[in-house]
């Protein structure tokens, strides 16, 4: 293991195979948390395969807007000079790096699975999952520039999702082989793995050998046995086929008995179908199943409040604030449950965090106000005033601004 560079925002880490004619450069997915001290995207899957690789490694989910990025990938050019072929490759922001990246890092072939065009918000208004991302990045333009790639890159996401819409947006200014599959979620990493495509997939774009209408095919013919697809398929479904969404649910529960995803969906079928203790028992073993990671129990939460047992839903709140302290949302989620219980204090310093992480975002500050005239009129007003305003120097620090543990990509 190499580092080929390094700086305060990124780090390129080689992992030489013994065959050192084809290279993977791999970009990090969303949610890894801040930080060089994990492995790269792919890197146990690549080393176990005998593939060498190069990690590019952001310091945070800044989907690479740093000015180095140049340094960087030049590092990436001089290390595999004279390889036979290069592959650049990522998931979701490593997909939008892979694109991005693969003329100035020397590529022969680029593999992005559900990559984003852009998450600016003034370039794609319609793309709300990383909003707060998108208005606090400084987008350079050097990177952020129309599309150019020599190699045709392939593109693998789901088609009933907005990541359709970039993908497009990507081929209206580059030639590139879409793989559009429906129902398979973000990433579709995912669902390529269950269905044992994934590992294959970047072997025959390393060589150059993959027959595209013969994945799109196969990857479709396999859904019919997939948890992720049935899952999916069942989320969609309007009120009027619940017992169709039921039925997809408990099929893709019976393909994956132990997949937190599958549980999840059942449960939340059942909770439209106001069967609350039945979709409780599922939310909690699927939170379990899931490390308690914020993916499971924002849901189990919800599921709780929908039962109307909100100070239990209130705990699991309070977990996934303490998993993410930097997504906005999750604290105005947060305070919206303090102030359905009538705790106006903790509602307004949950409100005030939200602000703090994403001023832009009026409904916060709308929320916000409503919860200020209570706490006017208590006789602890002055002091808890204090507490918002450490709250906000606390909320605001570099350490806890993508503070995410590896595991959650929420």
């Amino acid at each position: 293991m190499i580092d080929l560079f390094r700086s305060d925002n990124v780090v390129v880490r080689a992992v030489p195979a013994e065959d050192v004619s084809r290279w993977v450069v791999t970009f990090d997915n969303y949610g890894l948390g801040p930080g060089f001290d994990r492995p790269g995207f792919g890197e146990d899957f690549l080393r176990q395969s005998g593939v060498s690789a190069i990690h590019v490694l952001g310091r945070s989910d800044d989907w690479y807007q740093y000015p180095e990025m140049a340094e960087a990938m030049a590092a990436v050019r001089q290390a595999t000079q004279g390889a036979a072929r290069v592959l650049t490759y990522g998931s979701s922001m490593g997909g939008y790096a892979a694109v991005r990246f693969a003329d100035a890092a020397g590529a022969d072939a680029a593999l992005a699975i559900s990559p984003q065009y852009s998450i600016d918000p003034a370039r794609v208004p319609f793309e709300t999952r990383w909003l707060q991302d998108g208005k606090r990045i400084a987008f350079r333009p050097e990177i952020e520039k129309r599309l150019a790639c020599q190699c045709r890159p392939t593109i693998v996401f789901d088609s009933s999702s907005n990541d359709d819409r970039h993908a497009r947006l990507i081929a209206d200014e580059i030639d590139a082989d879409l793989i559009g599959l429906d129902y398979v979620h973000h990433p579709a990493t995912t669902y390529l793995s269950e269905i044992g495509l994934l590992g294959g997939l970047v072997f025959d774009a390393l060589s150059g050998t993959l027959d595209v209408p013969g994945f799109r095919v196969e990857a479709t013919a396999r859904r019919r046995n997939s948890a992720v697809y049935l899952s999916r398929l069942s989320e969609m479904q309007p009120a009027c086929r619940l017992g169709l969404a039921k039925r997809l649910a408990m099929r893709a529960v019976d393909r994956a008995p132990h997949s937190p995803l599958a549980l999840t969906s059942l449960a939340h079928c059942l909770g439209r179908m106001e069967e609350h203790d039945q979709a409780i028992a599922l939310y909690a073993q699927a939170t379990e199943l899931g490390q308690r990671s914020a993916n499971y129990l924002v849901p189990y939460a919800n599921g709780l409040i929908a039962a109307g047992r909100l100070e239990e839903a209130l705990d699991l709140a309070v977990e996934a604030v303490e998993e993410l302290p930097a997504a906005a949302h999750l604290r105005y989620w947060l305070g919206t449950i303090f102030s359905r219980l009538g705790r106006g204090e903790e509602a307004a310093a949950a409100l005030e965090a939200a602000v703090a992480l994403d001023p832009h975002q009026p409904v916060y500050r709308q929320l916000l106000e409503e919860c200020r005239p209570r706490l006017d009129e208590s006789p602890e007003g002055l002091k808890f005033s204090h507490i918002l305003r450490f709250v906000r120097r606390r909320i605001s620090a570099p350490d806890l601004d993508a503070g995410r543990r590896r595991r959650s990509a929420f």
